[in-house]
């Protein structure tokens, strides 16, 4: 079965133009790393909007971890699990998720998430989740941090409809676990507080 199957494509176009259309979408930054292989998407989330946006970075189908809550109503829960989302349970450590996620990696696929958790009400950065980093040390991949702006403002937390307006995406410089050194712990402080300055760096908090 091919990765990106020809639908998917066909959706991705049709999202993507209407998007530029509607929004401007602007996308800044080296996607190269993204094209192929496997690599671990970290974006920072203010909206519903958000993984729609972020899935068109590239032209290639992306793995989301999702809250299970998204999943309850069979129709959507149906066609986010043909978009390529798995659910998560949040309130407690989800090892079949987990091992979802290192699945997708060991496919060499890509796996997006939002290491907050949940969509921000303030637009600052919130505090990271380490579950991604965890994957990316064990299994040796890249971290690709991701801003995402405007969608705050088109579709912000508990608004009914959606705003026209300006959309962009960044991508930063990918994040190697493999360069830094010391104990698994330490290791994983370090790439956190990498992620957030990277990320903060790049407009988050704007």
């Amino acid at each position: 079965m091919k990765e990106t199957p020809w639908w998917y494509l066909f959706l991705w176009g049709i999202g993507f133009l209407l998007f530029k259309i509607f929004f401007s979408l602007k996308i800044e930054g080296d996607r190269k790393i993204l094209k192929k292989g496997a690599a671990i998407i970290v974006a920072n989330h203010r909206s519903y909007l958000d993984p729609v946006v972020l899935a068109l970075l590239v032209p290639r189908r992306m793995n989301f971890m999702a809250k299970e809550e998204l999943f309850q109503n069979t129709i959507f829960g149906w066609l986010i699990t043909r978009l390529g989302a798995f659910p998560l349970k949040r309130d407690r450590l989800d090892k079949k998720a987990y091992q979802r996620a290192i699945e997708v990696i060991k496919e060499k696929k890509l796996l997006a998430l939002f290491p907050e958790g949940t969509r921000s009400r303030s637009g600052k950065l919130g505090n990271f989740k380490e579950g991604s980093i965890r994957i990316a040390l064990h299994l040796k991949v890249p971290i690709v941090p991701v801003v995402i702006r405007g969608t705050g403002k088109a579709l912000p937390a508990g608004a009914r409809f959606i705003k026209l307006g300006k959309i962009r995406l960044k991508v930063g410089r990918p994040i190697l676990p493999d360069s830094f050194s010391g104990e698994k712990e330490e290791r994983i402080k370090s790439i956190l507080r990498i992620l957030r300055e990277e990320m903060i760096g790049m407009g988050a908090n704007r």
